[in-house]
């Protein structure tokens, strides 16, 4: 099966370099990451896995006639649109395009650019970073998938992408209610990249100071009530769980966005706490950590952005 990973990052690294010991796998990279994959593969330092190269081929975009069956779409938001101009040749009529962005809202954009019959819906749980050029680094905490059609129909391609993972040894879900799934993920994520960033701490430090702890609380009980507002089926004890799984494994996470932020690349609170923010005002929920978040990163995003035109 042709496997189109949109891009080596953190998670469709790993998880990309993964099915390539059982599947024809192309890597999206570029830069000096592209550099360091063509020379040397890609190196995968896991904790769940063990250390191994990838077998799976870097391009910089799909070579012409090349049409895959899965597109991984991992890119961060900020680069949907040139990453949809990259796999765009390589998305045929029998593509399915799983999509494990964070945040809400990449099933809506990819289903506008290829077609709501190609997007399948999906969330990634993965402790993972991207390291020196060449280098993904999966902190451990397991790696798992869930994934699954909108409107909650089990279909074909839901049974081809099960398939595809079962056989790649990759835990995963299919889920009759993946809207639920995203936002499950959503309350975990607004914490986590939130508050990491808004404390400029890891999220360790972030759970044990008191002060930022409850701050964390709040956030993902705004989260949960703009859920509850949006018609979404979460359990009624979700906050506590997810903090209890939090201080279980707090040594281990890691915040992709509190990484973009300290590098100064541009961020994704937008489609995270920003977009909790957005929905919370449409039914007037009131969400003022999720506000703060999103105007405070408002300025280093912005920054950012402008300096990677």
């Amino acid at each position: 099966m042709n496997v189109l990973v949109m891009a080596a990052g953190a998670v469709g690294g790993y998880f990309g370099s993964i099915m390539a010991e059982k599947h024809d796998v192309v890597l999206i990279a570029r830069n000096e990451h592209l550099k360091a994959i063509q020379e040397k593969g890609l190196q995968v330092q896991s904790k769940t896995s063990g250390n191994f190269i990838s077998r799976a081929t870097a391009v910089a975009r799909p070579e012409e006639g090349y049409v895959a069956d899965i597109v991984l779409y991992c890119v961060k938001a900020y680069h949907n649109d040139s990453a949809c101009d990259v796999i765009a040749p390589a998305v045929g009529p029998e593509t399915t395009v799983l999509t494990l962005q964070n945040g809400i809202g990449s099933g809506d954009f990819l289903s506008n650019r290829f077609g709501e019959e190609r997007v399948l819906l999906g969330a990634a749980y993965i402790e993972a970073s991207r390291g020196n050029p060449g280098i993904t680094e999966e902190h451990g905490g397991g790696c798992r998938i869930a994934l699954g059609e909108k409107h909650g129909i089990i279909t074909r391609r839901t049974k081809t992408v099960s398939e595809l993972l079962k056989s790649s040894n990759i835990d995963h879900e299919v889920s009759g209610d993946i809207m639920s799934a995203l936002w499950k993920k959503l309350v975990f994520i607004t914490a986590l990249s939130g508050m990491t960033c808004l404390a400029r701490a890891r999220f360790e430090q972030v759970l044990d100071n008191p002060q930022t702890y409850e701050l964390a609380i709040q956030v993902m009980s705004e989260t949960k009530a703009v859920a509850d507002a949006e018609g979404i089926d979460l359990p009624a004890n979700i906050v506590k769980t997810t903090m209890d799984d939090f201080m279980s494994h707090k040594s281990e996470l890691v915040s992709s966005m509190h990484q973009d932020l300290l590098s100064g690349r541009p961020l994704e609170v937008n489609v995270i706490n920003g977009a909790v923010s957005q929905m919370g005002k449409i039914h007037n929920v009131s969400t003022p950590i999720n506000d703060i978040i999103t105007s405070c990163l408002s300025l280093p995003n912005a920054m950012a952005t402008q300096s990677a035109e």
